[in-house]
């Protein structure tokens, strides 16, 4: 029975697939199916479908803790890379500790005028040319060789002994380049794992004078914009989820909207009139351009914390950037001018998250509370903060 809700589960989040294939245990899909029927209130796969269809707010809350779920596991995976290549890292560095003790061994007979200080030199010296004796042999008497079985075999063997002794004896003098190759790649990856350490990166970059502050490497700032991509796709797809499809309420301001984008918007966003039937026919994709252009870059989400960055654009989504920024401003104790500055982003690095996250679910529901249309949309706008909150504190985690 898990199979078909697990089915119904992928086609509200096609990521879910990569996810429970992934999953050998079959942790993943018992979840999301617990999560199907809980959501539905049934475990039979077509009632929650019919369910799904039926009714599109259970639809977007059913893809919000879906989300979760994917968050959660996104996170887990990425623990345990990060253990993976900290193993990977701590058996390099025992490599490399263990060729420079030997090195210092060396160095202190050496030194104290031990003859065994010689060992070394001379193995290295002996193994060194047998590797090339033995292998010019082979290159100039291979005709000769050839055709004697049992020599070239036992040749075979010797050289490939002192082949791999004569790469032991350049490890051992000027180190290993391909160990170290790896070494450098297993470090980039894993820092570039490191979300945490590139958002302590900006705070320290907001904190510090602008001419103290070093210009970013290519990589560094090629790494930041795929970490913040993969932030903007996450929470656009919570924005859509609670938005839902194409809505014509006649008691909403905003008139034909669909995907959460107005009639006004797109008109804006093309520069032209357009009709009721060009805002059905929106793509996703070009609602989530509007979502970047339109209200991500102008509140400056690239430059929030994760989980912050959320509920200012799931809030300046339904309410205006500007108004969303002001609380935002307002819950980090600066000036409300509208517009994240300097100052503004100075406050947020030195404030808690989660207290940001709290301190905006409140504000956010206090100026839903204050307008004329919340006894009809309030129930609608109190559940898109608490969901947006949710996966906000997930985010934080």
């Amino acid at each position: 029975m898990a199979l078909p809700l697990v089915a119904i589960a992928a086609s509200l989040l096609p990521d879910l697939v990569k996810l429970v294939a992934g999953d050998r245990a079959g942790g993943v899909a018992k979840e999301v199916a617990e999560v199907v029927t809980t959501v539905t209130g049934t475990a039979d796969p077509a009632e929650a479908r019919r369910a799904i269809e039926a009714d599109p707010q259970l639809a977007a809350n059913l893809r919000i803790r879906l989300a979760e779920i994917a968050l959660a596991q996104e996170k887990v995976q990425r623990d345990a890379e990060d253990q993976k290549r900290q193993a990977e890292l701590a058996e390099l560095r025992a490599q490399m500790e263990n060729t420079r003790d030997a090195r210092g061994a060396m160095l202190s007979l050496a030194q104290s005028g031990n003859d065994l200080a010689w060992g070394a030199p001379v193995i290295s010296i002996v193994v060194t040319v047998g590797f090339f004796g033995i292998l010019s042999l082979m290159i100039f008497r291979a005709g000769a060789w050839t055709q004697n079985e049992a020599l070239n075999a036992l040749l075979n063997i010797t050289i490939g002994t002192l082949g791999a002794a004569f790469a032991a004896v350049v490890n051992f003098w000027i180190g290993s380049s391909q160990g170290s190759r790896e070494k450098d790649q297993t470090v980039r990856e894993f820092q570039r794992s490191q979300n945490i350490g590139t958002l302590e990166a900006v705070r320290r970059a907001v904190r510090a004078p602008a001419s103290a502050a070093p210009a970013p490497s290519p990589a560094q700032a090629s790494q930041a914009a795929e970490l913040k991509q993969d932030t903007f796709d996450k929470c656009v797809e919570v924005v859509l989820a609670a938005e839902g499809g194409y809505v014509d309420d006649p008691d909403d301001p905003g008139g034909a909207t669909n995907f959460g984008i107005t009639k006004a918007t797109l008109e804006a966003w093309r520069e032209r009139t357009v009709t009721k039937a060009e805002v059905e026919a929106l793509s996703r994709n070009e609602a989530k351009e509007i979502y970047r252009a339109r209200y991500w870059l102008p509140m400056r989400c690239n430059d929030l914390p994760p989980g912050v960055d959320l509920m200012v654009f799931h809030f300046g989504v339904n309410a205006g950037p500007s108004r969303s920024v002001k609380l935002l401003q307002r819950a980090a104790g600066v000036t409300e001018d509208g517009s994240v500055g300097p100052l503004t982003l100075k406050a947020i690095a030195e404030t808690d998250c989660k207290d940001l996250v709290d301190a905006l679910s409140r504000l956010q529901g206090e100026y839903y509370r204050s307008l004329s249309t919340f006894p009809k949309f309030g129930k609608g706008w109190l559940n898109r903060i608490a969901d947006a909150s949710r996966m906000a504190q997930v985010m934080l985690a």
